[in-house]
């Protein structure tokens, strides 16, 4: 059975040798990398998680958030201080911590109880193909849904089409997953900047599914799974493993050899 969400729809679109990659758990658990940002972001996301799903709402302030955040960094000690390499990098990444919970705090969104909280919802499309995701968090006002999405880094850096698709497909989730409710609303909370971004597009629900199927028809009848050079590609964990790189490296060698005999 095919196995889609929105980041491996992305990441296939991106270069489908990296989905092949990403897909295989061997391969990604010998070649893909943690980044320092990356695993801040996690930690950040599961905080906030704990926040609501396990902490009492009389103690849910910024000290509570700033002690979860100790907790779980010091749980994965040796991981984190190979990942983040320098005390002066752990500090600074704590900085940056205690001034995103110190916004989310002040933000509205800190306060209520979420409906969902990083769920791994999963719907079986057909016996072919299951569709999953991770929605960060989801409120409920009545019969109406808001879809909540965290972001970490910043405002500039996320590509709005991967955006756009990843909240369309969840919204298409949650529709087949709780047909009581609709969603009324999509925000993007930029806590590094302190932004909530409302994502206003109306989506064709029809439409959303009919352009998935359609990647899935794609994705099934690839055999190839050829790398498709990009902008990340100087970026990628599976560099040494792939076609393209491995043909511009002896390409690259070719002509230093020219030039040394020339």
């Amino acid at each position: 059975m095919l196995k889609l969400s929105p980041s491996k729809i992305s990441t296939y679109l991106l270069c489908p040798f990296k989905y092949k990659c990403e897909i295989n758990i061997q391969i990604r658990k010998a070649y893909k990398k943690d980044t320092p940002d990356l695993v801040f972001g996690n930690l950040i996301h599961g905080c906030l998680n704990d926040f609501f799903k396990r902490i009492d709402e009389s103690e849910r302030n910024f000290e509570t958030l700033r002690k979860l955040f100790e907790i779980k960094f010091k749980a994965n000690w040796d991981k984190h201080k190979s990942i983040f390499q320098t005390k002066e990098n752990i500090t600074r990444y704590v900085e940056e911590a205690k001034r995103q919970f110190k916004i989310f705090i002040d933000n509205e969104l800190s306060k209520g109880s979420p409906f969902l909280l990083e769920e791994f919802p999963k719907y079986n499309f057909s016996l072919e193909l299951e569709l999953g995701g991770k929605f960060d968090r989801v409120d409920r006002e009545g019969t109406d849904l808001i879809l909540i999405d965290y972001k970490t880094g910043k405002l500039k850096e996320e590509d709005d089409k991967d955006i756009t698709f990843q909240l369309n497909f969840y919204e298409y989730l949650l529709t087949k997953l709780y047909p009581q409710y609709k969603v009324k609303k999509k925000l993007l909370l930029f806590l590094k900047e302190n932004q909530i971004i409302p994502h206003e597009d109306h989506i064709d629900l029809e439409a959303i599914e009919v352009e998935i199927v359609e990647i899935a028809r794609i994705i099934n009848s690839d055999y190839r799974f050829d790398p498709k050079p990009n902008r990340l590609c100087r970026f990628c964990d599976y560099q040494s493993l792939c076609p393209l790189m491995n043909k511009n490296n002896e390409l690259n060698n070719d002509l230093s050899q020219q030039n040394l005999l020339n």
